[in-house]
């Protein structure tokens, strides 16, 4: 039952909004047939929260709203039917609609907010607090991602694995706080220079990775310029000592999952510290193995 509610939170999820109304419209239709077939002596008009909890969750309050009025008019009228049918003159009250309106805004009301707050707490918890970039989970949740869709679309991939070279220096030398700074400042830099669509995350104390989806390597070479242009003017304007060893591979084909990737990045970019530190290498993979150096 789990897998199933999964499944479909996954699937609503990715919807856009006209989508979730159109489904949470085909749901009112049924509400409202199953009701007026039952009648009084059963009411069944209490699941019009259904498509209303559907609507505010998956889409947004506006849309939930116009559901809360259209299911509560709907109510209201299956109600006024089957009153008129009975005695042929009693309509039930206005205030009755009244009240129902008022649960069900306050419903999507209550769930927009939950919606917002559990947003909230699931950026803090895959977000590294020092750096503002992602942590290791959120990293591998939304990388992840990524390679998937470039193996159901076909398209190139890259990542770009980052280490940090003589960053113990700092830590030794001047004080973990002084270190903390230093990561700070990469973090902002790593936020302003990557595109929206990218993912940067922090994987272990000095180490970062970059996926850059739908992105060859003659697309990537620009991007990372830059990114090493800002680290390099931020590290001098502090004068700390710290260079970056970054290993760059494009996947033509997809890998069978992230830690491959994650690996071959790692492998490139400690080819990059036995030659001397402070570069970048990038490689294709598996089509080719040319290695370019920068």
């Amino acid at each position: 039952m789990n897998r199933i509610l999964q499944l479909a939170d996954s699937l609503l999820d990715q919807r856009p909004a006209l989508q979730v109304g159109m489904i949470s419209l085909a749901l009112v239709a049924v509400i409202a047939a199953a009701a007026y077939a039952v009648g009084h002596e059963i009411t069944v008009s209490i699941f019009f929260l259904i498509p209303v909890a559907l609507a505010t969750w998956y889409g947004n309050f506006r849309l939930g709203a116009f559901f809360c009025i259209l299911s509560v008019s709907i109510w209201y009228l299956i109600d006024a039917g089957w009153s008129a049918h009975s005695s042929g003159i009693h309509f039930p009250p206005y205030w009755n609609s009244a009240i129902r309106l008022g649960l069900f805004l306050a419903t999507a009301q209550l769930l927009t907010q939950l919606k917002a707050h559990l947003i909230i707490e699931r950026n803090l918890s895959r977000t590294d607090e020092l750096t503002g970039v992602l942590n290791g989970r959120g990293f591998t949740e939304l990388a992840e991602k990524m390679f998937e869709l470039s193996e159901r679309h076909g398209r190139s991939t890259t990542l770009a694995y980052i280490d940090l070279d003589n960053f113990k220096q700092v830590n030794d030398g001047f004080g973990h706080s002084e270190g903390d700074k230093v990561l700070k400042v990469i973090g902002g830099i790593f936020l302003q220079s990557v595109r929206r669509t990218d993912v940067v995350g922090r994987l272990g104390g000095d180490e970062f990775a970059i996926v850059l989806p739908e992105t060859s390597e003659a697309g990537a070479r620009p991007m990372l310029d830059k990114l090493r242009t800002e680290l390099a003017k931020a590290m001098q304007e502090h004068n700390w000592p710290v260079g970056f060893s970054i290993g760059v591979v494009s996947f033509n084909l997809p890998p069978y999952n992230l830690d491959e990737a994650i690996k071959v990045g790692d492998a490139l970019m400690y080819r990059v510290k036995q030659n001397g530190k402070n570069g970048t290498l990038f490689e294709q993979f598996p089509l080719q193995r040319s290695a370019a150096w920068i």
